[in-house]
């Protein structure tokens, strides 16, 4: 999928060529005013989930703490709205999106390194997941019309999304003790970025768009099963996308 980051870039860089080296300037139009429209884009970021042997790991002998990164990565696609307004070449506004995303990634790493260095005797294992599901953002826009019919932005705010994590540490035989956990939950964050937006004419334009997003950081502790007290692991996962998008609106 890694090759559909790339034809994003590429893209971005003709939409930035093909505004600039466009005719079609129109001296009369204004950015002023509502719009709505669609966005494809791609998503990749850091999905880092730590282990963290619990009471202690001098206690919990069989496992260090250690971290493994999922690598989430995917596409993802959604509508926009938002509203313009045009002071000479400088253009404030207010855009409101949601995308639903395939933006996922899972890693399983064998054997399990005990707290002296050395690995697990056996099969056993240590898993993460994390996908985004759903996300939505509400952020100001800040831009200059280089061209009357080129924008240039910049823009940040709000962002929340539904994000589902699992992790386990499994001890297969010998140890026949497992840490699993699943759960999802909307996280609220920022993000922040910026784009260039092209007029095709009064009422249709172009945009390709990158942005960063910081869902933030959540915690859990997997109990054994079968029980095993006092051990535990505690799972911690971090969540930030970078985000490339490729829109067209219909201005009101």
């Amino acid at each position: 999928m890694k090759i559909f980051r790339v034809v994003c870039l590429v893209s971005i860089a003709c939409a930035l060529i093909f505004a600039q080296t466009s005719v079609a300037a129109d001296s009369s139009f204004t950015w002023t005013g509502p719009y709505a429209g669609v966005h494809i884009g791609y998503g990749w970021g850091n999905g880092d989930t730590s282990f963290t042997p619990l009471p202690t790991a001098a206690r919990f002998v069989n496992l260090a703490p250690q971290s493994m990164n999922p690598d989430p990565e995917g596409v993802l696609g959604g509508l926009q709205i938002g509203y313009n307004y045009q002071m000479g070449p400088w253009v404030i506004g207010l855009e409101a999106d949601f995308s639903w995303t395939g933006i996922g990634g899972s890693r399983i790493s064998s054997p399990i390194i005990q707290n002296d260095g050395t690995p697990f005797p056996g099969s056993g294992y240590l898993y993460a997941n994390q996908e985004i599901n759903w996300y939505g953002t509400l952020r100001p826009r800040f831009g200059y019309a280089v061209m009357p019919t080129l924008l240039l932005y910049g823009t940040g705010g709000l962002a929340y999304g539904d994000v589902g994590y699992s992790a386990n540490t499994n001890f297969l035989p010998p140890g026949n003790v497992a840490y699993p956990t699943s759960f999802s939950k909307t996280k609220v964050g920022w993000t922040a970025g910026g784009g260039l937006e092209y007029a095709l004419t009064r009422c249709w334009t172009v945009k390709a768009e990158y942005l960063y997003m910081d869902l933030g950081s959540e915690s859990v502790i997997a109990a054994p099963q079968p029980d095993n007290p006092p051990f535990q692991v505690g799972n911690s996962f971090e969540t930030t996308t970078h985000i490339i998008n490729l829109g067209v609106n219909y201005k009101f």
